[in-house]
């Protein structure tokens, strides 16, 4: 009995002391509390992902005990709000307990979403409280954090549409030549785009404007590509120029976190300058026919030349620099018996034109008495020209040529 009222006394006498140091401690942290060192605190923010509806905000919390003792934290809260106090996240955080000496990392990611608003700044506040626990005590201090962060980064995000484009150039008329225009554009965003009418301009080195085309927008799906056309016509100057420049520009939008936000683009590109052969109609041939009226002189043959040309184009064609030659051809070497030009014009879009002309045809080079035979083997007649377009500096050499054989009559 007397070893049990022992042992009794030991155990009481021992909770009674525990009871004392947490009081004496308990006291000591309510009249001393400011020997605690107050932890540093460390706040990251990030925007890890922008789209239409939302942006995804990670808020990294790095704190650092510098006591010599545990801290523990409770009720972190992170608020962020509008310049206009307008709440537009709110995310709690669980308590862990910090060891002495060293760092705890608190990580939340906040999505923000501003309803069509656009605020430059954004407040993010940082609550909750920190402190120690000895025995049954547990003593905390408040813990507020305010910081205020630009939002012009995570905005400008918005990058603008890339763009490439096709001209294809069609028939020549009188008016210009058909212009085709196809614009691949893409959206390298994480979030739809619209693009308002995309506005071509067709410029020569010398900054004339020959052509304009509109190309009607439309929407723009994340990271896909979209292909915009449109038709328009280019002036016949155009073909003139050493080079064209098209210049491209217009103004994509788009809603980035509820946010409507806007940016404007351009771009210019140079492309050759179409070529006059690629652009008359090669479906219906541009057809020259040789006619010739011969008549017998005292000094040769005389032939009168027409050359007739039927221009299947929309556009007039005017034939320059005409000439007419004859050759002989005897064992298969080629002899000049004449040359002359023939006179130039123009040939109206869709009909046929004549050019005249006439050349001598000497006995002296038409007939020959070698190897006994007074004709050639073969008469070459052939026309060369050039075909341009009026007003227009290029032109297309064409040449078209007929053989008469004579050897059947020896």
């Amino acid at each position: 009995m007397m070893r049990f009222i022992t042992r009794k006394k030991i155990i009481t006498t021992f909770v009674v002391t525990l009871i004392i140091i947490n009081l004496i401690v308990a006291a000591f942290l309510f009249f001393d509390i400011q020997l605690i060192e107050a932890p540093e605190t460390t706040i990251k923010i990030d925007i890890l992902e922008i789209n239409a509806e939302e942006a995804v905000m990670q808020t990294t919390i790095d704190v650092l005990n510098p006591n010599g003792f545990e801290l523990i934290t409770k009720n972190f809260e992170i608020l962020a709000s509008t310049p206009d106090g307008k709440e537009v996240a709110h995310v709690s955080l669980a308590g862990e307990g910090i060891p002495p000496k060293s760092s705890k990392t608190f990580t939340a990611n906040v999505a923000i979403a501003f309803d069509g608003g656009n605020p430059e700044t954004l407040t993010v506040k940082m609550t909750g409280s920190v402190g120690i626990n000895i025995g049954f005590i547990q003593k905390t201090i408040p813990l507020t954090i305010n910081i205020i962060t630009s939002l012009e980064n995570a905005l400008e995000s918005f990058a603008s549409p890339s763009l490439n484009i096709r001209a294809k150039f069609g028939e020549l008329k009188r008016e210009g030549v058909d212009l085709s225009g196809t614009i691949e554009v893409y959206n390298p965003n994480k979030f739809d785009i619209y693009i308002d009418t995309i506005s071509v301009v067709i410029e020569t080195e010398t900054g004339e404007n020959v052509g304009n085309l509109e190309i009607a927008g439309g929407l723009l799906l994340s990271k896909e590509t979209f292909e915009l056309k449109s038709e328009g016509m280019l002036l016949l100057e155009a073909l003139n120029a050493k080079t064209l420049s098209i210049n491209m520009s217009g103004k994509a939008g788009a809603k980035i976190a509820g946010i409507n936000q806007s940016v404007s683009f351009s771009t210019e590109v140079e492309i050759t300058v179409p070529d006059i052969s690629k652009l008359l109609d090669s479906e219906v041939p541009t057809d020259l026919v040789i006619i010739g009226d011969y008549k017998i002189t005292l000094k040769g043959i005389m032939d009168y030349i027409i050359l007739e040309i039927n221009n299947p184009n929309k556009i007039d064609i005017e034939l320059k620099d005409i000439v007419f030659i004859v050759n002989r051809i005897e064992d298969g070497k080629k002899t000049l018996i004449a040359e002359t030009d023939l006179e130039e014009g123009i040939v109206k879009a869709g009909s046929v034109g004549q050019f005249k002309g006439q050349i001598l045809l000497p006995y002296s080079k038409l007939l020959s008495i070698q190897k006994g035979r007074l004709l050639p083997d073969e008469l070459e007649l052939t026309v060369r020209a050039r075909i341009a377009i009026p007003g227009i500096n290029q032109s297309i050499r064409v040449g078209v040529s007929g053989v008469q054989d004579f050897r059947l009559f020896k």
